[in-house]
């Protein structure tokens, strides 16, 4: 996953010091639109010339989404004007961009000038002007006001130092989209594979370069997956190589949960007298750690499995303590004692 981000933000870095495109748009699920608009606010942060301008509405129809992006522009210039001396204020937003009635791609151009305006393209400045809607009903309208921002054929003064970075639909193709005709476009589809995660914890594990901590962790992880997804040899394997090493360097939170992930595995297997007894041990290094969320997980296990075996006083007295515990979370005098 690290690796795809890291992709994703040398694209965008790319893009933005090229001078040869204006707009670049990036295909991807809705699901995928959180990680680019990070990479985009990152990106932001590193920077200390451009201007980035990120907007994340929803796209219904044109006019009530340039309408969005004028209230929350708005909103930023006057934050910025509130914390700046009075000859650095901002000026007002031009009225052909903030007042409904226009046509929504001129508004929107109106609003690209008075952003491009605000930085000195002579000095190598540039305004990103960037839109992640992480939904759209009305796609061929989206795509419309975005071909309306291409160059005309020739380019207008205000794409002088600008940068558009637009998300589209995952399935979008450019020589079949309105934006065909246009110039300076570019298209850099961001997906992330299903088991982009559980490849990232395999590097991690395998790479000899990080230190142990870290590629026991990422067992630790993994050995979950494999719970998860039915893999149980697998994961009990995980579960003992992470285990000889936090019990080696005295991690007792880490010894906790990896104990307790031996007896999940135990208990898919429906062997509950063994369960119990890795929940039981869990409770020594967790109890040590002092680590109440890790406590009330594997109280809970214990109180289940009493329960399935009808033994009824002993599940009474497990979620009695399930209780105490929760409510010690809240109470900091009283966690000490429940944990005890």
């Amino acid at each position: 996953m690290q690796k795809l981000f890291d992709q994703l933000l040398g694209t965008a870095r790319e893009f933005v010091k090229q001078r040869d495109d204006l707009m670049m748009v990036v295909p991807c699920q809705d699901t995928d639109v959180p990680l680019l608009m990070k990479a985009l606010r990152d990106l932001d942060r590193d920077s200390g010339a451009d201007l980035f301008l990120l907007f994340a509405d929803d796209f219904t129809e044109a006019e009530p989404f340039v309408d969005s992006l004028a209230m929350h522009l708005e909103e930023e210039r006057q934050l910025t004007n509130e914390v700046s001396p009075d000859d650095r204020k901002l000026p007002a937003l031009p009225r052909g961009f903030v007042e409904p009635g226009a046509p929504a791609p001129g508004r929107l151009e109106t609003g690209l000038r008075y952003a491009q305006s605000l930085v000195d393209a002579r000095r190598g400045q540039h305004v990103v002007w960037c839109m992640g809607p992480g939904a759209m009903t009305n796609v061929t309208e989206y795509l419309d006001l975005l071909a309306a921002l291409l160059p005309q054929p020739d380019i207008r003064p205000w794409m002088r130092g600008a940068r558009i970075i637009a998300r589209v639909p995952a399935d979008f193709e450019l020589e079949t989209s309105p934006l065909a005709s246009g110039r300076r476009v570019r298209v850099r589809p961001f997906t992330i594979p299903p088991d982009a995660h559980e490849q990232g914890l395999l590097s991690a594990a395998e790479d000899p370069t990080l230190p142990a901590a870290d590629r026991m962790r990422a067992e630790v992880q993994l050995g979950y997956l494999d719970y998860a997804y039915g893999r149980l040899e697998q994961a009990v394997d995980r579960f003992l190589r992470s285990l000889a090493y936090f019990q080696w360097v005295g991690l007792p939170v880490m010894e906790g949960l990896v104990i307790c992930g031996l007896g999940d595995v135990a208990r898919r297997q429906q062997n509950m007298k063994e369960a119990q007894h890795w929940y039981e041990c869990a409770l020594v290094p967790a109890a040590m750690d002092g680590n109440p969320m890790l406590m009330s997980t594997i109280v809970q296990h214990l109180a289940a499995i009493a329960y399935q075996d009808q033994r009824y006083e002993e599940a009474e007295e497990r979620f009695g303590e399930l209780v105490r515990l929760k409510r010690a979370m809240l109470d900091e005098d009283g966690l000490a004692d429940a944990l005890e």
